[in-house]
Parts: C-alpha cells; structure tokens; sequence
C-alpha cells in the first residue's frame, strides 16, 4: 500500500516535486578524488567506485522531500530552479538553510539565525524576517543538499 504524503502550502518562491520510491537504485560511476577547481595535479590517479545517489540524497525517504526554488530570495546561494532535498527528521541548526513558516503563513525557504531570533534572506534585497515571541515559527524541514543545472 502506497503512503499519503500530505503537501503543505508552499509561498510563491517554492514548488513540491512528488517523490517517487520503489526498490531500485541507479548507480553512476563516482570518481573519489576532488576536482581542482585551480591548477591540476597531473600526477594523480583518479579512482572509481559506484556512488548511488539515492543512497546519498534519499536515504530516508519517508522524512525527505523536494522542493524546487520559483524566486529569488536566497540569491545567489539558491538559483531559481534549484531543486532542494530537504529533510523533516533534522533538528532545526542555527546559520541552516530551512522550510518554514511563520504565523501559519504558507512555507518558504530561509536561512535560520537562532542567536538573533530571524529568518535570514541571502539576497541583501530583501529584508531579514524578525521573529518575536509572540510569533509561532514552524520548520519543515532542513535543506541538506542542492540540485542545478547548469
């Protein structure tokens, strides 16, 4: 039997990506040295294994879910069109980039700053979102990783 998976409302700067899980898993070949993003060793080996990448992203996909970013709030940490694989099971983490919601409004992706109680815009055009004792924070979930295209 197929679990219901329940959508929250999303803000305009977000759009839920359904999931879909079975028992099979892709595996891509995975070359376990880093890249230079400088100048290049020419001396060093590359080494391949098989990396999964369900295995690595989607490993609790009954806590995990995709969200795909519409604005530009998060620039240039987050591109519109990005695909976010965010986390539920994950404590919320100051300086964390987060789905949450506040006063019950409809969800959106910000950045945590727990010190200084604000939800944090990467892009310095928009302003930081206070958030007081009376106000009531929800958090979805914890962005974990980030898809692009490029």
């Amino acid at each position: 039997m197929m679990k219901k998976r329940i959508v929250p409302a999303f803000d305009d700067e977000l759009e839920y990506i359904s999931l879909k899980v079975n028992d099979e898993k892709t595996y891509v070949n995975f070359f376990q040295e880093e890249i230079q993003a400088g100048f290049p060793s020419p001396a060093e080996d590359f080494v391949e294994k098989k990396l999964s990448l369900d295995e690595r992203y989607l490993s609790h996909p009954d806590s995990t879910f995709l969200v795909r970013v519409k604005g530009n709030s998060m620039f240039p940490t987050l591109l519109e069109g990005d695909v976010l694989v965010v986390r539920t099971d994950l404590d919320t983490v100051h300086d964390k980039i987060a789905i949450v919601s506040l006063n019950n409004a409809a969800f959106t992706v910000k950045r945590l700053d727990l010190k200084n109680q604000t939800l944090v815009p990467d892009n310095p055009k928009f302003p930081k979102i206070r958030i007081s004792e009376q106000d009531s924070l929800r958090s979805l979930g914890l962005v974990v990783a980030v898809f692009r295209d490029l």
